[in-house]
């Protein structure tokens, strides 16, 4: 009598040697676990890493033309005489001054148009002034009067100021560059609270910078446990992670996380994950490196628990970032990794070719970030891909025999959060989309994945729909509850599509969520009730389903 079993595995393990065959085995063979692992892991990444902003809504600017009034006398300027404006040869090109006629109110209007263009991009310790005795016979002399850094107090500093500061001592003075800098000490946990006083310098137009820091320990702990799993490798999950402020005392970051599901001493599945992240600011500009794992074990019904499926992936990244524009309301960040990523299964013990890969890849994207009167908003675009010409195992991909190992994924995002008001109950809408689309085939490992809290809610994760390409749409309306707590509602939708969704009976997924989030003294709660609107006909998932998060931070 035959056994199915044994037929079924003999197959998974000679591959390799039918590349045809490979597609029903990309198919049957469970890649939503590790989807997940990482969509775990990257949230864990972001919330350690996440960037305060001081990004404020914008003050009325100058007028983009500059209208001087009708007055008798008047001088009709033939000349203009800068004075000290050579740095700020953009105000000079902005002020178009010959041929007006120009009399004592006009030149105070001049003045004043002139020290609020300067204050609108950032020069606030810059000054203007335009004499009296300076418009006669057809002249008008204006004086810039730069504001420049004197002196960096770091007082009681955990690290060397100038990683953090884009300008120092002689330089101009710019608000730019201090909003720049304080967003670089505040990403650290225990900088929160650090601020700058301005104060005069010793020179004439110096003003020195005084940074006081808060009273705060450089380390921190946070523990997690939250029922963020799926049954197949461990549904209740436990987590840790340490970072430690300024290690190399250049306001840099060290975070190493760890994470486990709970029934430690179940070995017929289960699910780990593991990583350490550095990174350091530089004025403008950012470097980071970093290093993770996270591999899962699960039986597959059809082949029962004496040959368990297990899975395992490691990626390297190293990237650099920079701000190439700032203002008091906005800022775009430009960013640059190289990733290298190693995927391998095994079943019982023994390796499944078509699932391993060993690809080096390039991520660039942009994001714009910009605070406006009642919201604040973020867009990004990015493209990620393969260079296949040092990858080392580009592996298989769904619906190609031959994979050369060349991919291309262009992804766009966008955020909003809208704080507003109906009565006198306050209220927040948050909102967030994805897209992504591949003109290319791709490895499974890079598919979009939507079912689950960090995609579309009211789903618990056992089940999902993956593919080449689609889009997120997430929603969110919170209200406060209570001091430290607020309660929300929530409502998404997801789409895939692209060559591998071909199989899928339904390509959408809509679920909500009715939950509150919170802390209380060091624990702080994430607890929602999820319910799936839209779903195909044969989508396994539990209705409703309870989403429950504890964090604890030391």
């Amino acid at each position: 009598m035959i056994d199915k079993r044994r037929v079924l595995i003999a197959a998974l393990l000679c591959l390799p040697v039918a590349r045809a065959s490979a597609q029903e085995v990309l198919r049957a063979l469970p890649g939503g676990a590790q989807r997940l692992q990482e969509q775990q892991l990257n949230a864990t990444q972001d919330a350690a890493t996440a960037r305060p902003t001081v990004l404020a809504p914008s003050a009325s600017e100058p007028s983009a033309q500059l209208q001087f009034p009708l007055e008798v006398p008047c001088e009709t300027i033939q000349e203009v005489e800068w004075r000290g404006s050579g740095e700020f040869a953009w105000l000079v090109a902005q002020t178009p001054l010959e041929g007006a006629c120009i009399g004592p109110q006009g030149a105070r209007v001049l003045h004043d148009w002139l020290a609020r263009a300067l204050i609108a991009r950032g020069y606030v310790t810059s000054r203007v002034n335009v004499p009296e005795a300076g418009l006669k016979d057809g002249r008008i002399v204006v004086e810039i009067i730069p504001g420049r850094i004197g002196k960096v107090r770091d007082e009681g500093g955990i690290g060397w100021h100038r990683a953090a500061f884009p300008a120092g001592t002689g330089d101009l003075l710019n608000v730019r560059d201090l909003d720049q800098a304080l967003e670089n000490m505040r990403r650290l946990p225990g900088q929160s609270g650090v601020a700058f006083d301005v104060v005069p310098g010793a020179n004439f137009g110096e003003s020195d910078i005084v940074v006081q820091h808060p009273d705060s320990k450089r380390w921190h702990v946070v523990l997690s446990a939250d029922n963020s799993g799926i049954d197949a490798t461990g549904r209740n999950q436990l987590g840790a992670i340490v970072a430690l402020d300024s290690p190399l005392h250049l306001y840099d970051q060290l975070i190493v996380s760890a994470s486990t599901d709970a029934k430690l001493n179940d070995h017929t599945r289960g699910s780990q994950a593991r990583s350490a992240a550095w990174n350091v600011p530089i004025g403008y500009a950012s470097f980071s490196i970093g290093v993770s794992e996270w591999s899962s074990k699960q039986t597959l019904d059809a082949i029962g628990p004496d040959y368990p499926y297990e899975s395992r992936t490691r990626r390297m990244e190293a990237g650099i970032g920079f701000a190439p524009y700032r203002s008091g309301d906005k800022k775009g960040t430009l960013q640059f990794k190289v990733v290298r990523r190693q995927d391998n299964a095994t079943l019982g013990g023994a390796e499944i070719g078509v699932l391993k890969h060993d690809i080096t890849g390039y991520d660039v994207s942009f994001s714009h970030q910009q605070a406006l009167a009642h919201a604040s908003v973020v867009a990004g675009a990015g493209v990620r891909g393969s260079f296949a010409g040092v990858s080392r195992s580009p592996g298989y991909v769904y619906g190609q025999t031959d994979w050369n190992g060349r991919y291309r994924i262009a992804t766009m995002s966008a955020s909003v959060d809208a704080p507003f008001s109906i009565g006198e109950r306050s209220f927040a809408y948050r909102g967030s989309f994805l897209f992504q689309y591949s003109p290319t085939p791709v490895p499974s490992t890079e598919y979009l994945q939507i079912g689950g809290r960090y995609t579309v809610r009211g789903f618990d994760g056992d089940s999902t729909l993956s593919a080449e390409s689609g889009w997120i749409w997430r929603n969110e309306v919170a209200t406060g509850v209570a001091a430290g707590a607020e309660a929300y509602v929530a409502l998404d939708a997801g789409r895939v599509h692209g060559t591998s969704a071909a199989q899928l009976s339904n390509h959408e997924l809509v679920g909500t969520a009715l939950g509150v989030r919170g802390a209380y003294r060091k624990v702080g709660y994430d607890v929602a009730l999820g319910l799936p609107l839209v779903k195909p006909p044969s989508f396994g998932t539990r209705t409703p389903w309870l989403n429950v998060s504890l964090t604890s931070r030391f």
